[in-house]
């Protein structure tokens, strides 16, 4: 059996999980106000993206102030002002057309959902995942691409290409965390992979070279209103060197495999 120095364990659980030696993980999350001036706008050209793509982040519902659904994002192009809208609980607009979440227990508060959508020109269909289950699919227009560019708003539900026309009360109020925008249709193992790896890994590597906006970029977005950073609630490396799978136990490189 090989022994390792505890310094060498602290480096490779530092390396390989979503920790923080302050006892917080370093992962972060976009935190949006209760109101209607609160987003992150982005002029996005997603002309990658016009025969296939996926969008997917984790989504943390934080009220219930409209009794239904709200939406976190809204994709608006000089042609469409429905073009591409996604809601805390996995209703789906795309190309004017809206794909139904009809899956139980989807509107709940406080609690952290992984949402996906798909859609892919060669078969025509929009595709839902919550928290890696396929829970709804939908034909599309047989000639209609995606438009780009667009403008890309995260936080509200707007229908005015450039930003503007915010609907009054539709605002988000949530949590977002790891959004990404991918310039193919990911398959259903594919997404639950990504979801499979949970909030606090380094998931937004996964399938890396297919994205064309990134969470990491968003992080760096302009912010408008009360858009603040807050870290998520992911275990430190003492809480994992603590756990009663190590503590009193010789540190090999065994056990190191078993945790990774």
């Amino acid at each position: 059996m090989v022994l390792l120095p505890v310094f060498v364990v602290l480096s490779v659980f530092l390396a390989t999980t979503a920790v923080h030696p302050s006892g917080q993980g370093f992962e972060r999350a976009l935190k949006f106000g209760a109101n209607n001036e609160s987003y992150v706008l982005m002029m996005s050209d997603l002309s990658a993206a016009r025969e296939e793509i996926t969008v997917c982040s984790w989504v943390r519902r934080m009220s219930n102030h409209r009794g239904s659904w709200q939406y976190w994002l809204s994709y608006v192009t000089r042609n469409n002002a429905y073009e591409m809208c996604l809601s805390d609980d996995g209703q789906f607009y795309f190309l004017q057309d809206l794909t139904r979440n009809n899956a139980p227990n989807r509107s709940t508060i406080d609690e952290w959902h992984h949402i996906c959508a798909t859609w892919g020109f060669t078969n025509h269909t929009t595709h839902i995942y919550f928290d890696g289950e396929l829970v709804a699919s939908k034909s599309t227009w047989s000639n209609r691409k995606l438009f780009s560019p667009g403008s890309l708003m995260l936080g509200q539900f707007h229908v005015g290409y450039g930003g503007g026309k915010i609907e009054d009360g539709a605002y988000f109020g949530g949590e977002l965390h790891d959004f990404n925008i991918y310039s193919r249709q990911l398959t259903g193992l594919e997404v639950k992979e990504v979801f499979g790896q949970n909030r606090c890994s380094r998931s937004s590597q996964t399938f890396g070279d297919d994205k064309i906006l990134r969470w990491e970029d968003v992080l760096k977005e302009e912010r408008h209103g009360d858009v603040t950073e807050v870290l998520l609630d992911c275990p430190s490396i003492w809480d994992i060197l603590y756990t009663e799978k190590i503590y009193k136990r010789v540190i090999s490189r065994d056990l190191i495999e078993d945790l990774n």
